[in-house]
């Protein structure tokens, strides 16, 4: 198919009325996404998209080439949604009416361009049919979206944007759609029965945020969470809505080949590295719950309205429970004697190609026309969220190695030491969840390779879907939806291939905390190094964080060790392993500086019971007991003494020297003392420098901060002080720079000041209190 301008030569073709409209968009440049783009060589081999198809010229080109009686099939496309769109919506006040015409080429791009290229490649009758059927399926599956959403309502403002995936269809041709309101808020609508979403990343009541609630066991834990729900009804085990992910903050180039340039996050050394023991922590959490899948696109770099600083999100999280004996099996690494797909969760090189792409694009020819092609080379990616850089230039976790290990084993220590609550946890909540079972790699589809298909797969091929499969969480027989979907979950009994020696999920020992045991880290660790041990950092040999306790040592790509300190243990465990072993060695920390350090733990906590032990009682009487206060102010008095000798030998006592809950003490004394002022700003300086490198949370800065400047008589910037109005109710003290106090709050990870005036009006009722903090 060839597009040539014909400008006034040729008058107009006659086309039907949808279509002429589409045209109209396309001219006005409103319609690139409803037909494949203008693509020309890129970098490294690869195929770039150079511009969407659009403008008057190519639009009239489009509309004569569109009059040749093979297209007949997506006029009658057009035709079906434009009439369906005219009874679609019977409440504009809930979504935008205009979304749903022909035009809206952000929703119906990918069946216009599925049913373009159908035109192209088969007969007139065959491509008919597939377009009758592909039409019906969406239209379906867009009234099964529209009842949902006036029956949930997941947006509170009214629905200004829907835009849907172009990739693999499932279920029906169901698609991922990403839903925008009017006030910018994003979720993404998901049609589909696995609901790892909900078990694991929800924002409450969910896996990961019950982890990170739970006491730390070596070290701090932060694992992603979302706003994610399920929907209502008797179908709501059929679909779920999720907060749709947004890039982090920091975003900028990663590399340039001429004219090109590739972007992503580019985190400076300090968060790169605070990033990468989160990202650790991911790592250890999938590798111990069997989430696999975690391939690019399905786990991604994001940050939250909110949140101070990015983590990466596991936004596709449908396949759980497996059983992964390496770490590689998650699809967070890419092992090459395993597979040759390197789009990876946690990819290390910042390479040009995509994974994936339109399947044709309009090739610019030498007499100024355009040809429909297939795409035979990979497409070229002009943003990436799965490759994170840093401002030294340097990509992926190899320059940041020590901090993605410490992550994973202060996430491995914590899953170890509450498997009981974790098991009893699950236990309670994953009947009525859902597992995907991934037969067969995608890529495999539709041929199925050497391997016959079976009747279930075949099934699903035949209506255009990638063959899905489920399970219950909790066991039983493997299912299909049943077609069309409904308004409930109606699934039968199928099969797939099946690989006797590995069953399909759910594993049950992996569900009840079967892989959590120390020595079980050794593997993933050893994965971990694997693949990054071509870049240039890990392949020096010897690799120290005194600041995060690890040390590590490499003798090839698959034989060395890492030995992480564990101060609240009192302990070392170190990992060494070859190629055919894996020993755990775990030592006492009894040189002198373990000591010392275990000794100042010992005392910040034991001040942190005593405090405590007065505080409460202090506060519930109204602030009001005078010899209570006495007492405080000696605890504290005399704590401070002892801190100024502390920090002086020591520096900051932050989470590597004396663990989280010690640290969180120290910060505490200076937030209750009422003088030294020099000395807390000299503190204030070191806890500074500390949460840049991860060893304090930056919210102990924000408090201090806001401490100082009252004492200076300054108004303060997180809004972290309150005090009495004279009718009794709790306000902020003065705050400089008000409007923008959230935005402060936000980047040190506290809360809105609005909810935090809201707690501690409920929990400060007397009207006695002044000076509180937040």
């Amino acid at each position: 198919m060839e597009l040539r301008d014909h400008g006034g030569a040729a008058s107009a073709p006659e086309l039907p009325s949808a279509t002429r409209r589409l045209m109209t968009a396309l001219a006005e440049g409103r319609a690139g996404r409803a037909f494949p783009p203008v693509a020309v060589p890129g970098p490294d081999g690869t195929l770039a998209v150079e511009r969407p198809l659009g403008g008057p010229a190519e639009a009239r080109a489009l509309g004569h080439a569109l009059a040749d009686a093979r297209f007949a099939p997506l006029h009658e496309v057009l035709r079906r949604i434009d009439a369906w769109s005219e009874r679609a919506v019977a409440d504009d006040r809930l979504i935008d009416p205009q979304l749903l015409r022909p035009e809206n080429a952000d929703l119906f791009g990918p069946l216009l361009t599925e049913t373009l290229e159908t035109c192209v490649d088969r007969p007139s009758d065959r491509a008919a049919a597939f377009a009758d059927r592909r039409a019906g399926q969406f239209l379906d599956f867009l009234t099964l979206f529209l009842d949902r959403l006036a029956r949930d309502r997941p947006a509170e403002r009214r629905v200004t944007g829907l835009w849907a995936n172009g990739e693999e269809t499932h279920n029906g041709g169901q698609r991922v759609l990403r839903v925008e309101s009017v006030d910018g808020v994003r979720l993404a609508y998901k049609p589909r029965p696995a609901t790892g979403e909900l078990l694991f990343l929800a924002a409450e009541d969910s896996v990961f945020a019950l982890l990170n609630a739970l006491p730390p066991a070596a070290g701090p834990v932060r694992l992603p969470t979302v706003r994610t729900w399920a929907g209502s009804g008797p179908d709501r085990a059929c679909y779920s809505w999720q907060e749709w992910i947004e890039p982090p903050d920091a975003w900028g180039v990663l590399r340039t080949d001429g004219g090109w340039s590739l972007r992503g996050a580019v985190l400076d050394p300090g968060a790169a590295a605070r990033y990468w023991h989160r990202a650790g922590s991911l790592a250890a959490a999938a590798f111990a719950f069997g989430i696999t899948d975690l391939i690019g696109g399905n786990v991604l770099i994001g940050q939250r309205p909110g949140d101070g600083e990015p983590l990466l999100f596991p936004v596709d999280l449908e396949a759980y429970f497996a059983d992964p004996k390496r770490l590689f099996e998650t699809g967070l690494l890419f092992d090459p004697a395993v597979s040759a797909h390197h789009h990876v969760g946690l990819e290390n090189v910042a390479r040009w190609c995509d994974l994936d792409g339109p399947a044709t694009c309009w090739r610019p020819q030498p007499d100024g026309s355009l040809r429909l092609e297939r795409r035979t080379l990979p497409l070229a990616r002009t943003g990436t969220r799965t490759v994170v850089g840093d401002t030294g230039g340097r990509t992926g976790y190899g320059p940041h190695l020590p901090a993605m290990l410490r992550g994973m084993f202060d996430a491995w220590t914590l899953m170890c030491r509450h498997r009981a609550r974790i098991a009893e946890f699950l236990a309670e909540r994953a009947a009525g969840h859902v597992v995907r079972v991934i037969a067969r790699p995608t890529a495999e589809y539709p041929g199925g390779g050497d391997v016959p298909l079976t009747e279930g797969e075949s099934e699903q091929l035949a209506r255009g879907d990638v063959p899905y499969f489920f399970r219950a969480a909790d066991g039983g027989p493997l299912l299909a939806l049943r077609m069309p979907p409904g308004r409930e979950l109606c699934a039968d009994p199928t099969d797939a291939p099946h690989d006797e020696g590995r069953p399909w999920p759910p594993v049950a020992t992996v569900r009840e905390g079967g892989k959590l045991d120390l020595a079980g880290l050794g593997i993933a660790l050893r994965d971990a190094v694997e693949h990054v041990y071509g870049d240039p950092e890990p392949r020096r040999g010897g690799l120290h964080d005194h600041g995060r306790g690890v040390r590590i040592g490499l003798r090839g790509p698959r034989e060395g060790e890492v030995a992480f300190d564990w101060p609240t243990a009192g302990r070392r465990i170190t990992y060494r392993w070859d190629e055919t072993k894996l020993r755990l060695c775990i030592d006492p920390l009894n040189d002198p500086a373990a000591r010392e350090a275990a000794g100042i733990r010992e005392r910040l906590l034991r001040l942190g019971r005593i405090d405590a032990a007065l505080r409460g009682p202090w506060a519930a009487g109204g602030f009001t007991d005078t010899g209570l206060e006495a007492k405080l102010d000696r605890l504290t008095g005399t704590g401070v003494v002892w801190l100024r000798g502390v920090v002086a030998e020591h520096g900051w006592p932050g989470r590597g020297l004396v663990g989280e809950e010690a640290a969180a003490v120290a910060s505490a004394l200076l937030q209750h003392c009422t003088g030294e002022l020099e000395f807390r700003r000299e503190c204030l300086a070191l806890i500074e420098a500390a949460a840049e490198r991860g060893d304090m949370p930056r919210r102990d800065a924000a408090y201090l901060t806001d401490s100082l400047r009252r004492a200076e008589g300054r108004p303060q910037l997180y809004g972290t002080k309150f005090e009495r109005a004279a009718g009794g109710d709790l306000r902020p003290c003065p705050i400089e720079d008000a409007e923008r106090v959230d935005e402060r709050r936000a980047a040190v990870g506290l809360g809105p000041l609005a909810d935090y005036a809201a707690l501690l009006a409920a929990k400060y009722p007397a009207p006695e209190n002044e000076g509180v903090q937040a």
